[in-house]
């Protein structure tokens, strides 16, 4: 579409969807670090940690291909998810901390892989993510910047997403 379009019109277009996927992410206890065009990276549990991270990650993300698959008009939606330790650090204005690990990279990467209307949990996430993953297909891939195969799972998205698990404030 950037292609073919002025960025007023893709903008018009894609910013409702954007507005959508970052309200999901948010109630599904994320937190958007970084938005670039017509995608973001989002983290879940920097502030407060619950110990169901992953299955909160994965629940927005199908939460967020479903919602770009929710009608023909719709944009398709490609997410990636991995889990593990991070370093949060200051950042450049107007983000509020950097990400920095492993886990980042494997997400873009996975993220990348993903094709339209996909989503792509990495090993670590696979396996915290319990029973929220549904079925899966294991995909072997060798991924740029990544030293060895990465074992993902490609999740498949049934008709409708998961509703949003429920979410306490805490402070």
């Amino acid at each position: 579409m950037v292609e073919a379009a002025e960025p007023e019109i893709v903008y018009e277009i894609v910013r409702p969807l954007m507005d959508e996927l970052v309200l999901l992410v948010s109630l599904h206890g994320g937190e958007i670090q970084q938005v670039l065009g017509d995608g973001f990276m989002s983290v879940f549990g920097l502030h407060s940690w619950r110990g169901d991270e992953a299955d909160r990650a994965v629940r927005a993300g199908l939460a967020l291909v479903g919602a770009g698959g929710a009608s023909g008009a719709r944009l398709a939606v490609h997410v990636g998810i991995e889990y593990g330790e991070v370093l949060v650090t200051p950042s450049w204005d107007p983000a509020g901390f950097g990400l920095w690990g492993r886990p980042v990279n494997l997400a873009k990467r996975l993220c990348d892989l993903a094709g339209p209307g996909e989503l792509q949990v990495g090993p670590a996430a696979f396996s915290h993510a319990g029973t929220h993953v549904g079925s899966a297909k294991t995909v072997r891939a060798r991924l740029e910047g990544i030293a060895h195969t990465v074992v993902g799972h490609l999740v498949t998205v049934g008709p409708e997403p998961l509703a949003p698990a429920p979410v306490a404030p805490t402070r």
